[in-house]
């Protein structure tokens, strides 16, 4: 009774040691974050809810070469989701057989430990569209730069790769890897995935500790809550069943064939001609972010449902031509030249009954994250008849204010050539025209390249010659 009555003095001080610590973001399904437990809402629990020594017996049970440690940070998030966020728990037990074999494929070949699969769960929820509010994405979190830079992912407005399954799991396992190389224990190589190796090398200057529990107040509250959530999560998926939960929807996983792609395609026309929907195309391709492939792109990974494998390589070089002709080559010469262009369409969609976010956010391809920012929504909730927007990409003809043939005859303007050149020349006019954005008090360079698709931080400073100056509310920014 002595250790049990200390053990519980101890949580109370070091739950209420915690209560100031910021809300930890970790994307989930639903693109939120999941509230730390660290943050007491409802004062402190007065007693545990699973015993102590059951937790810590069933971790000493797991065969893991990644030290499972019990204590008090490990015992609240093992009760957190197990309680709190039984729901995320369950959600990842139904999703978990789509990725695991995957991960324990590249793990092995790796040669790291397998239950690092688990630390896909609380990075992004088993979301291949996950997005951070810092912008990583994909099931690993990857940054652009650091996707692009270190791992050769491909990384842009058509193509990113960072949501592709295996493309970022490679590069994942690849990271992981090169962290063990450098700290050689592997709760430094969890704190370093989720901070970064220099703010892992910063605390253990600070602190004097070459471990993650020795450096652990040296380190930012987020980092503080990662090992213990991943060991929490470890726990769960072991021994789900003896907290009642269990899957009750198993996620079912699509089986697929790859094929490498060259230059412009039509996917629309691709997946029409080869027997399959668009939506069926975007769920085995989540990497492929618009509606065709430019001309540009080349080796493109392509995945196609197993089924109509056999009828894709029989036609292959028909389909092939076919999507490749239904774009902007096949306009005639009756355009007078002028080419159609990809652009983002605002579209909108009415809530029907029965619908949830989550049902509209697969119809529409967009994830939740990016849904409730688009429409300004801070909670899950819709109703039926609100209108919900989103942006898709089309191809479509640029508008063009064409002379009237009385002007051009008392301007002397009546040959073919000349009347082209003055189209082109308004629709320059046109395309140069400056669009600008005023600051708002709280707005950042981030928060505003969000507002504007395909704008970016860089090229908002490029614009107005930002450098090292921040920005004032009242300002107008140029914008394109």
């Amino acid at each position: 009774m002595r250790l049990r009555f200390l053990f519980l003095l101890l949580l109370l001080i070091s739950l209420g040691a915690q209560g100031q610590e910021k809300r930890v973001y970790m994307p989930s399904d639903d693109q939120l974050s999941i509230d730390s437990l660290a943050r007491i809402e409802q004062g402190i629990p007065t007693a545990l809810m699973i015993d102590p020594s059951l937790i810590q017996k069933r971790l000493k049970s797991i065969e893991s070469r990644i030290p499972l440690v019990y204590n008090v940070h490990s015992h609240q998030y093992v009760e957190y989701f197990a309680f709190r966020k039984a729901a995320f728990t369950q959600h990842m037990l139904e999703k978990r057989d789509l990725y695991f074999p995957l991960y324990e494929k590249y793990l092995k070949l790796y040669n790291l430990p397998d239950e690092l699969k688990y630390l896909s769960l609380i990075e992004s929820g088993l979301e291949t569209k996950a997005l951070s509010n810092k912008g990583a994405g994909g099931l690993w979190q990857f940054m652009p730069y650091t996707a692009r830079g270190d791992f050769g992912l491909r990384v842009d407005s058509f193509v990113d790769e960072r949501f592709d399954p295996e493309r970022a799991t490679e590069a994942a396992c690849k990271y992981m890897r090169q962290l063990y190389r450098i700290f050689g224990d592997w709760h430094m190589v969890l704190a370093a995935y989720n901070t970064g190796p220099g703010n892992v090398k910063r605390a253990i200057r600070k602190c004097g500790a070459t471990n993650f529990w020795g450096i652990y107040n040296c380190l930012p509250s987020q980092t503080r809550n990662y090992v213990p959530q991943y060991i929490a999560i470890t726990y769960m998926m072991n021994f789900h069943w003896d907290h009642q939960i269990q899957a009750q929807e198993w996620a079912r996983h699509m089986p697929s064939d790859t094929v490498h792609v060259n230059g412009y395609l039509n996917l629309n026309v691709l997946s029409n001609l080869s027997g399959f929907s668009i939506d069926t195309f975007r769920v085995l391709n989540p990497h492929i972010l618009s509606n065709t492939i430019p001309a540009s792109h080349q080796r493109i990974i392509m995945r196609i449902p197993s089924q109509k494998y056999a009828f894709f390589k029989e036609n292959r070089q028909k389909i092939l031509d076919s999507a490749a002709y239904f774009g902007p080559r096949s306009v005639g010469r009756d355009s007078l030249g002028v080419q159609p262009v990809e652009q983002w369409v605002k579209k909108k969609h009415v809530v029907r009954k029965g619908e949830n976010i989550y049902d509209v956010a697969r119809r529409v391809d967009v994830s939740v994250f990016e849904l409730k920012r688009m429409n300004h929504l801070r909670s899950n909730r819709i109703r039926k008849g609100k209108i919900l927007y989103y942006f898709v990409k089309e191809w479509v003809m640029p508008k063009i204010q064409v002379a009237s043939s009385d002007t051009l005859k008392k301007e002397g303007e009546i040959s073919g050539t000349k009347s082209e050149n003055i189209i082109s020349k308004k629709s320059d006019k046109v395309a140069k025209k400056p669009k600008y954005h005023k600051v708002k008090s709280g707005d950042t360079l981030s928060e505003i390249a969000d507002k504007y698709p395909g704008l970016t931080v860089e090229r908002i400073k490029k614009l107005n010659r930002l450098r090292s100056k921040p920005i004032q509310p009242g300002m107008r920014l140029r914008i394109s």
